[in-house]
């Protein structure tokens, strides 16, 4: 089921399935800012990632000595979330634990999606609750992708992404099984600017562990059109998008990564899990502004 928000500015779209965003459009001229999701190219367009980000090691991690096994990006994005609230300044939905979610992710949970309009910016909320009786463990993460180009008389090259803050940063990418390579590469030598090239993402996702910046934007040089992820609080930042001259590119804020080729697939001392404790929630959100 597909439900509309809407102010004066913008207009989204959001799937129950999966609770993804499907559509940012500026009310003025109905332009669409989110990759429509081509299943020849990729068929997504905003799914979010939970209870894991990214890819465990032969799609298997262990509690207890126990095994189980989850597949990229985990299973909150192909489940019907129900909606519990809409009118005309939020949606809200929820996914709980079930029989199925139990066999591949032992422990019980409430997950809650928002989708907040505030004029030209859109609030995309996170909460996990605990309802298990012992400390839950989680990743969760956010993939939207946007379209490149924007207008459509403009082509990829005519694109930069800008962080607010000049950064050194190095940068993780995926070995062939897509764990993360445990060797680092040098990245951006106190700059802000990643230009947008046709080759840019040839060698997969752009995974960054260190940004001191708090939003990523996606610029043109011709026009005044942007696109700016503020993510204050996510530890982890991804870039992704096609090889060869991609048509969009996905801005990832996340609390947890893939695992690195090192891991020995214990769930609770994964890089970037995250613990929360009996009753308690988890809270965090981001912000896409047009």
């Amino acid at each position: 089921m597909i439900n509309v928000l809407e102010n004066d500015v913008l207009k989204i779209e959001v799937n129950s399935l999966g609770a993804e965003l499907s559509s940012i459009k500026t009310k003025k001229d109905g332009l669409e800012y989110l990759w429509q999701g081509d299943p020849s190219v990729w068929g997504r367009k905003s799914p979010i990632l939970f209870p894991i980000v990214g890819k465990l090691k032969d799609d298997e991690y262990y509690i207890e000595n126990e095994k189980y096994e989850l597949g990229q990006h985990g299973f909150a994005r192909d489940m019907e979330f129900r909606v519990e609230q809409k009118n005309k300044e939020i949606l809200e939905y929820k996914l709980k634990y079930n029989e199925e979610s139990l066999k591949k992710y032992p422990y019980k949970f409430l997950l809650t999606i928002t989708y907040e309009l505030k004029g030209n910016s859109l609030n995309i909320g996170y909460e996990v609750k605990n309802l298990d009786s012992t400390d839950v463990y989680f990743s969760i993460g956010a993939h939207p992708g946007f379209n490149i180009p924007i207008m459509q008389e403009e082509k990829l090259e005519d694109y930069y992404l800008e962080f607010d803050k000049l950064e050194t940063v190095n940068k993780y990418q995926l070995n062939t099984e897509n764990s993360v390579s445990l060797e680092s590469i040098a990245f951006l030598e106190n700059e802000r600017i990643i230009p947008m090239t046709k080759d840019i993402f040839n060698k997969g996702a752009i995974i960054l562990l260190d940004v001191e910046s708090n939003s990523l934007s996606l610029k043109s040089k011709k026009s005044s059109r942007e696109v700016c992820v503020e993510y204050d609080g996510f530890p982890y930042l991804g870039i992704w998008g096609q090889p060869d001259n991609s048509p969009f590119v996905c801005i990832e804020p996340w609390y947890g990564v893939a695992d690195f080729e090192d891991t020995d697939k214990q769930y609770k001392t994964k890089k970037g899990i995250q613990k929360l404790e009996v009753s308690k929630e988890f809270k965090a959100n981001y912000y896409v502004t047009i």
